[in-house]
């Protein structure tokens, strides 16, 4: 099982700031904005605090597994 710690590695190079080349991904875990709201963020995930990005991760892999990260978490 891949660690949240290895896809946001992948995903962002541990970057919670980072925003992907066309807008639609954003921050540490690369999360949409319709991804963010689901599991409870608001506003741009690019801009809340890193503890909050691993916090929603978490969240997300417990009801989700690896499977919202496609090349990262596979």
């Amino acid at each position: 099982m891949l660690t949240l710690e290895a896809i946001a590695l992948c995903e962002s190079g541990g970057d919670p700031t980072i925003v992907s080349s066309d807008g639609s991904y954003r921050g540490k875990y690369q999360f949409s904005y319709g991804t963010w709201a689901s599991v409870g963020g608001s506003g741009d995930p690019a801009a809340a605090p890193e503890a909050e990005q691993d916090y929603r991760a978490a969240l997300l892999y417990a009801s989700a597994g690896s499977s919202p990260w496609p090349v990262c978490g596979g």
